[in-house]
């Protein structure tokens, strides 16, 4: 399986420190504005992956991992990943919840502009999009997941 993670950069950026140890040369560090990352990722897809795992850091006062399904903008996409078992090995570790809320800026607008792009495109690539809390031992993630990301 093709697979292409994505995240904002940021030093201080969970979800870019979860992408800098994940072991893969299908990364996407994504530019922290509206149309530049739109167009990056646009590109990337282009490259044909089975699967985008894209990553977001959680709102600061978030200790819970959220599998976003749900991206709005002028319409509203929804994933069409199934992301039940990704879900179901989480939750043995962590705070997880499903939310259909991606928020309000980047995050979603990445998710929404992806979810649009597969769709008007007829790609068969599947999204999902995924915030991770600031405060997240990442290594422990990578390390005892029992989750293929």
């Amino acid at each position: 399986m093709k697979i292409l993670y994505t995240a904002f950069k940021g030093k201080n950026n969970s979800s870019k420190i979860l992408l800098d140890n994940i072991n893969s040369d299908n990364k996407l560090y994504l530019t922290n504005s509206f149309k530049t990352s739109e167009l990056e990722l646009q590109k990337e897809l282009d490259k044909d992956y089975d699967l985008v795992i894209s990553f977001g850091q959680a709102p600061l006062d978030s200790n819970t991992i959220k599998i976003e399904t749900t991206a709005k903008g002028e319409s509203e996409y929804i994933t069409d990943y199934d992301y039940n078992d990704l879900y179901n090995k989480l939750k043995r570790e962590y705070k997880v919840i499903i939310s259909n809320n991606a928020g309000n800026y980047l995050c979603n607008s990445i998710y929404y502009y992806g979810l649009k792009y597969i769709k008007e495109n007829n790609l068969k690539t599947k999204m999902i999009f995924i915030h991770i809390p600031k405060k997240f031992d990442i290594k422990k993630f990578l390390d005892t997941r029992g989750v293929d990301l």
